[in-house]
């Protein structure tokens, strides 16, 4: 039967599997090593905490405003501001707000964060916020040396020793808020007591102790100074703003801090400096609205009390109390033209005032909405709010320094567009007002021709009348429009508010369990990836699997290695009944099946290449069917490198090269050795071709004579890894043994070997894998009681594993 080889080896997990099983050791000393620094880390890493607070902004805008609620023009009063939430990205602006780094500066700027404090135990370091039992004051007008480690020990006495060293450090003065140069190689040493100031070119601050504190010897402390930029930088970087939900308006604010109480501290003032910063930008346009209006009343209460003193003069002096009622009619008409009047007036105040404010490029998030001064334009409000959320927008991406970035580029275009377009409208509405005051200013001057031909005192007191009326409407309109405005104002409340503060956060860093659960799975891969790099880079065979990924031929046999100690070369021989025997006896039990209903069988036991063990395994097989009584002949035909000869100390050269050559007949050959049931025929003498010597006719006389006098022919041939002198007598054989070297075959070599034996279709081939050390049990999968090896010599520089002592020692 002929075994085919197998295709290219490759990743079988299972494989690893079979292996990473059969060396539980290597698998708990990972888990022992993999478990360990997973306690370790847990122990003592750097502990994160994840902080969190919700706001809830109110997409409405006007939250709580009274006048929200009410119609007509006072209940848009600031319409158009970009204040409420009624566009679709109000949401995301002012998410986009929350994360801004001015915002954020702000908070900053109001917490006490420019100095941390650090508390050193055996292991780890973490910083103590409030909790330090110290305080340093530090002179903001003086430049601090920034990232220095600022080392502090308190003694019993409550002297306290400060001590610092740099390379090279940075200053800054808060004052300025500008960096004050660099200083190399510094140092510092000195103790003091508390209160008591140290002070040098950059540096200026005082350590107090705080009441009551508790000293402890077994932990060191230190504080360190940081920049605004640097605090800036990193909470922008940590703080998260996400929705809690997508049909939801909450906001929620997360950070990650070493210690949860400052996260909370970072993350309320936050969310205050929010609040605050909605509210102040309310109250702005409130008071700018509130300025405008009084800036126009105070113009018209001048012109009320001169109209208002005229008229009480005229009826004294005249004892006028009232007019005809034709009179009056004409005095009403008037009146209301000149209301008509004044309001355009008013409007076209506003307008002018809009289109001098859009040419002269101030700050547009300062625009008077159109309500406020009773101009109710849908087309005008409309472009107001489309500006104002332009602004809003363009204010949230003030993180963004380059000018060229494409949204910023987008939305200025865009404000600029809407500019535009509110200089049109206003000038249209000039236009049109101008229009209609014209007419206005023709019919008050049909009815004042009227008038005139009133008599001189009934005219004099109508045009006194008409002036005093006029005052009065004016001024009554914007004390009503002055009242809407600082009701709206006082009743102000932000459009967000804080649904829960932060308060102590989870813990984040170390994640414990999930440690502990990669330590699990890394002792898993960690042996498992071991092994697979051994099988990868070690080409040589090490366990069953190995060779099954080479060739399905059936593995007969395992024979382990003997020590030198032990050593023999004919165990079999002379330790009949030792376990290094018992290998050699599975193997003559399964040559009887295999050759079964085959008169005196002819076994052949080669290998890939030299010091594989074949001329070790074939005498020892021999050995085991002459203590079975089996007439037995170790025939020698590995004419190029014979080590029969030498293993018996054959002091003739006499053998097979011989018989072929017709010089000696088989009788003449024959060495008896002292087991009655086993002979030996050397090789002989090496001849300078014995490729063509196998193939000689004389080699099949001989093997039928062997035949005729032996049960059982045990040949050694030479390795076909090297030579194919082996296939030269493929018909004669009934058998092959393969001897493959545990560690030492390479899995190429093999291949190729193989492949000839497959082509030169040969008989009955079992593998014997020889050499197996009980030391590489991890690599190798051999779980097998006993660990015996041998070594020997095999000429050209080579040696068997069954060999002399010298060999023995690997």
């Amino acid at each position: 039967m002929v075994y085919p080889v197998q295709p290219e080896e490759t990743l079988d997990l299972q494989k690893i599997a079979g292996k990473l099983l059969r060396n539980w050791y290597w698998f708990l000393l990972s888990l022992t090593f993999a478990g360990a620094v997973a306690f370790l880390y847990n122990r003592y890493a750097t502990p994160e905490y994840e902080v969190s607070t919700r706001v809830l902004i109110d997409q409405g805008g006007n939250r709580s405003n009274p006048l929200s609620a009410g119609t007509g023009v006072s209940a848009n009063v600031f319409s158009g501001f970009g204040l409420s939430g009624s566009s679709w990205f109000y949401l995301p602006n002012q998410m986009a707000i929350l994360q801004s780094r001015p915002l954020i500066a702000k908070a900053i700027s109001e917490l006490d964060f420019e100095v941390s404090y650090y508390t050193k135990g055996r292991v780890i370091e973490t910083e103590s916020y409030r909790s330090a039992p110290f305080q340093v004051l530090w002179d903001r007008n003086h430049p601090q040396l920034i990232g220095v480690e600022f080392r502090v020990e308190i003694a019993s006495n409550g002297n306290i020793r400060v001590y610092a060293a740099a390379e090279e450090a940075g200053a800054y003065n808060y004052y300025t808020r500008k960096s004050e140069g660099k200083v190399s190689g510094f140092a510092l040493d000195k103790t003091v007591r508390s209160g008591e100031k140290i002070s040098g070119n950059l540096y200026s601050f005082t350590v107090l102790l705080n009441e009551g504190f508790t000293l402890n010897e077994l932990v060191s402390y230190k504080f360190v100074f940081h920049t605004p930029d640097q605090l800036i930088y990193r909470y922008s970087n940590a703080l998260t703003v996400g929705l809690q939900g997508k049909e939801s308006s909450v906001v929620q604010l997360t950070i990650r801090d070493a210690n949860a109480a400052k996260g909370a501290d970072f993350l309320n003032k936050l969310a205050e400096i929010y609040l605050r910063d909605n509210l102040d930008q309310k109250n702005e346009i409130a008071n700018r609205t509130i300025d405008f209006i009084g800036s126009q009343l105070e113009s018209i209460s001048d012109s009320l009390l001169i109209s208002e003193s005229r008229k009480q003069s005229f009826q004294s002096a005249n004892q006028v109390i009232d007019i005809p009622m034709q009179t009056q009619q004409l005095l009403q008409q008037v009146k209301e033209l000149e209301n008509q009047r004044v309001n355009l007036e008013t409007r076209n105040k506003y307008y002018s005032y809009l289109n001098n404010y859009m040419r002269s490029n101030q700050e547009l998030d300062n625009v008077i909405a159109p309500s406020s001064m009773g101009v109710d334009d849908q087309l005008l409000g409309a472009l107001i709010l489309q500006l104002n959320q332009l602004v809003v927008e363009k204010s949230s991406l003030t993180s963004i320094r380059s000018s060229e970035h494409f949204r910023l580029r987008q939305i200025n275009a865009q404000i600029e567009s809407i500019k535009q377009s509110l200089i049109e409208n206003t000038n249209s509405m000039l236009e049109q007002s101008e229009i209609a005051l014209s007419d206005i200013r023709r019919r008050i001057g049909q009815l004042d021709w009227q008038v005139r031909q009133l008599p001189a005192t009934e005219r004099n007191y109508v045009n006194i009348e008409r002036r005093y009326n006029l005052d009065s409407e004016t001024y009554t309109f914007l004390l009503q429009k002055m009242s809407e405005a600082q009701i709206a104002k006082a009743s102000n409340v932000p459009d967000s508010q804080v649904l829960e503060e932060a308060r102590d956060g989870l813990m984040v860093s170390p994640r414990k369990r999930m440690n502990y659960m990669i330590a699990l799975l890394m002792a898993f891969m960690l042996p498992a990836g071991l092994i697979y790099l051994r099988d990868l880079l070690n080409n040589k065979i090490l366990s069953n699997e190995d060779l099954e990924s080479v060739t399905k031929l059936p593995i007969l046999g395992h024979v382990f290695y003997i020590s030198a100690k032990e050593y023999t070369e004919t165990p079999v021989l002379d330790k009949p009944n030792s376990p290094a025997t018992e290998p050699y006896r599975g193997l003559r039990n399964k040559l009887n099946l295999m050759t079964k209903g085959k008169e005196n069988p002819i076994v052949a036991v080669t290998s890939t290449v030299p010091k594989e063990g074949k001329s070790y395994t074939a005498l020892n097989v021999a050995s085991t069917f002459a203590l079975v009584k089996k007439k037995t002949v170790l025939l020698d035909l590995d004419l190029r490198n014979s080590k029969i000869a030498a293993t018996f100390k054959l002091e003739s050269d006499r053998g097979v090269v011989d018989y072929i050559m017709d010089k000696k007949g088989v009788d003449d050959l024959i060495v008896r050795t002292q087991h009655p049931y086993l002979d030996i025929l050397p090789s002989g003498t090496t001849p300078p071709n014995p490729g063509e010597m196998l193939m000689d006719k004389k080699l099949g006389d001989l093997l039928a004579e062997l035949k005729q006098r032996y049960e059982v022919i045990i040949i050694d041939t030479a390795p076909v890894g090297y030579v194919t002198d082996l296939f030269q007598i493929t018909e004669m054989l009934d058998a092959t043994l393969f001897v493959v070297r545990h560690n030492y075959t390479n899995k190429n070599w093999l291949k190729n070997a193989l492949e000839e034996v497959h082509v030169h279709k040969l008989k009955g081939v079992g593998l014997v894998i020889n050499a197996i050390s009980h030391k590489k049990g991890f690599y190798g999968g051999y779980g097998y009681g006993y660990g015996y090896g041998y070594g020997y010599g095999y000429g050209y520089g080579y040696g068997y594993g069954y060999g002399d002592k010298k060999a023995g020692k690997k």
